[in-house]
């Protein structure tokens, strides 16, 4: 963005007409202790040395030639046809189209995507939200409306940073929440439980047995609500949808949806519910109608139901807007990569995932943690999990994730994510990485 700085001329006119007169009585309610008197700044540059300067400054960033992390963000091919796209003026500056007779284009291209994600998930979609941890947060809130319980139980498994969000929304609502393992969770179920949040495939890689854990549940309460999260739902393209299953809620990270990982975002949050629940959806709706007086197809905000601007202190959604640029790129991701491009990504992941946990598996001093089947990630114990990560970056290679990060008590394991952008190079690169750790460290229990 361009930024043309004002002369004193220009500021002196400007202050005349508000009648201030200067800039330090325009800014008078600032603390004297909170304004900051002199910035150490280095001499202003000219445009070309400037970009000189910047070029310097990113040389310094590792540019890695292949990834092995995850957890919750992740390296997934992007058709080129989507950032063509999506960098046109009319898509990449759209905003909430409150206006439908001036944002037709931009509600068709929510619609469609609504669509996309409705064929997906065999559910109903919203217009999208802003990531996968409040879409889970909203979608605990949306239970507890629709139950009015106030208790919510989370399987073990969930992204740890969805938890922390979760604990944020549940404390502002006054709502009870409990993490539980399986074994415990069908003891704690009673008439005050709300929902029952899962994640499968769950932060550590493992597949759930989601119809089981839904069988069971339902043994136990008919009124609480399964919600389900997923961090990648490219697996979509391989495990049965959260329709056929019977999830009531379903949640999810649409960044693998062709969205670059970024600096980690932006973000996309799916949200998609039964078809009895979608009134109570947070956000909106785009529907589809005619013309009064015509033949002419048209798109509109169809359910606004529990928006901020409508609903004000009543509303339990804080959603005034959505990711509409996000939305679209999953829109052309869909599309563009069909039921059978998803299907072969999602085989990838899962085959190329097992490839390499059995690699790994035969090398003296690594363990295996995850004994079912899982998608895309897979926990490892290191004999030297630092100088395993060292090697990693030695060979170019973006490491896993330390899992101590989120887990002080798992010290020496790391989580690893293969996709279908990995190369056999760079796998066996990976291999060759945890050998090369192996050997330099030597075993610690010797």
């Amino acid at each position: 963005m361009d930024f043309t700085p004002h002369d004193n001329e220009t500021i002196n006119s400007m202050l005349e007409i508000i009648g201030v007169n200067s800039l330090e009585e325009l800014f008078l309610d600032i603390p004297e202790d909170l304004i900051v008197k002199d910035l150490n700044l280095p001499n202003g540059l000219s445009e070309a040395d400037l970009y000189q300067k910047l070029k310097e400054i990113s040389n310094k960033n590792t540019n890695y030639s292949a990834s092995f992390l995850g957890a919750g963000c992740y390296y997934h091919y992007i058709p080129a046809i989507i950032d063509s796209i999506i960098s046109r003026s009319e898509f990449y500056t759209a905003y909430t189209p409150y206006q439908p007779e001036a944002s037709q284009g931009m509600l068709q291209a929510i619609y469609e995507y609504q669509t996309a994600i409705n064929r997906l998930t065999g559910m109903i979609s919203n217009a999208s939200m802003y990531d996968g941890s409040t879409a889970l947060s909203e979608a605990a809130l949306v239970a507890s409306i629709i139950t009015r319980k106030n208790k919510i139980l989370m399987l073990k498994g969930i992204h740890p940073e969805y938890v922390e969000v979760l604990q944020t929304y549940c404390w502002g609502n006054d709502l009870t929440l409990e993490e539980v393992t399986l074994d415990e969770l069908y003891k704690k179920i009673d008439e005050n439980t709300a929902a029952v949040l899962i994640q499968s495939p769950n932060f550590f890689g493992d597949i759930e047995d989601i119809e089981e854990i839904i069988k069971n549940i339902r043994e136990k309460s008919s009124k609480c609500l399964i919600v389900q999260s997923m961090t990648d739902p490219t697996c979509l393209g391989l495990l049965k949808s959260p329709g056929e299953c019977g999830i009531d809620i379903f949640v999810a990270e649409g960044q693998s949806f062709g969205i670059n990982p970024s600096f980690g975002g932006p973000g996309l949050g799916i949200f998609a519910v039964k078809e009895k629940y979608f009134r109570r959806i947070p956000g909106r709706l785009v529907g589809k109608t005619m013309e009064i007086n015509g033949n002419r197809e048209g798109f509109i905000l169809t359910l606004q139901a529990r928006e901020q601007h409508i609903r004000r202190e009543k509303a339990i959604s804080n959603i005034c807007t959505n990711q509409a640029l996000s939305s679209f790129s999953a829109l052309l991701y869909i599309v563009a990569m069909g039921k059978s491009g998803l299907t072969e990504v999602a085989n990838q992941n899962f085959q190329k995932a097992h490839y390499v946990k059995n690699q790994i598996a035969l090398i003296e001093g690594y363990e295996i943690i995850n004994k079912g089947p899982i998608y895309n990630e897979f926990l490892i114990r290191c004999p030297n999990i630092d100088l395993f990560l060292s090697e990693c970056k030695h060979k170019g290679l973006l490491p896993p994730l330390k899992m101590s990060k989120y887990f002080p008590e798992m010290k020496d394991i790391a989580l690893v994510c293969v996709t279908e952008t990995n190369s056999l190079k760079s796998i066996e690169n990976f291999i060759e990485a945890a050998k090369a750790a192996k050997i330099k460290g030597g075993n610690k229990d010797e």
